[in-house]
């Protein structure tokens, strides 16, 4: 699935009308979250991953990465996982996860592509390793760096406006992103903004 990014036109201009600042949209179609894409359950360990489906999230659009631990009896000493990847502009980024028992962590950056995920720092705490899964949530990153949160005019998925949209505003593209709750593959994610 194709992403599309429109300039709507000029908001704001100069004192000689220049032009200062443009709208956006951004259009795609996102994926409901996949728990298991990147990595399907198995024992957590220390050292490399092997990433699935060629580390891509499938809809062409830049995700968060999750991760969920089950404790096989008591729980093992969590260590991390670091991610690393590209955003929505082929840029390489890296975030590290800190897995948690009995919880789906959510990564806080936007991957396009998950090119490694390696285990650091774990300790088995009884008789078997916890599990160990690797997905995507629904976090959607912007191809755009925003200047603040409130640049977001408008976020929509399919034909409902979502109320007090999630919107995360950061130094990088992935770092630029929305909550696009209720997307389930089919339906349009609409966002309005400034840049």
């Amino acid at each position: 699935m194709r992403h599309e990014l429109l300039t709507v036109g000029k908001l704001i201009g100069g004192p000689n009308g220049e032009v200062e600042r443009f709208l956006k949209t951004f259009v795609g179609t996102p994926a409901a979250a996949v728990a298991n894409r990147y990595f399907a359950s198995a024992a957590m360990h220390n050292g490399a991953y092997t990433v699935a489906n060629s580390g891509l999230p499938g809809d062409g659009l830049a995700h968060n990465v999750t991760c969920a631990q089950t404790a096989v009896d008591v729980e093992d000493t969590n260590g991390k996982l670091v991610i690393v990847g590209k955003d929505v502009n082929g840029n390489a980024i890296s975030e590290e996860i800190i897995p948690n028992a009995g919880e789906t962590v959510q990564g806080l950056k936007a991957f396009k592509e998950v090119v490694s995920i390696t285990g650091v720092g774990w300790t088995q705490g009884g008789t078997g390793a916890d599990t160990i899964v690797i997905g995507f949530g629904d976090l959607i990153g912007l191809p755009d760096v925003l200047l603040v949160a409130s640049d977001v005019f408008l976020v929509a998925v399919g034909t409902g406006l979502l109320n007090a949209p999630t919107v995360v505003v950061g130094a990088a593209p992935c770092q630029n992103t929305v909550v696009a709750t209720g997307a389930n593959g089919t339906n349009k994610l609409r966002v309005i903004y400034l840049i």
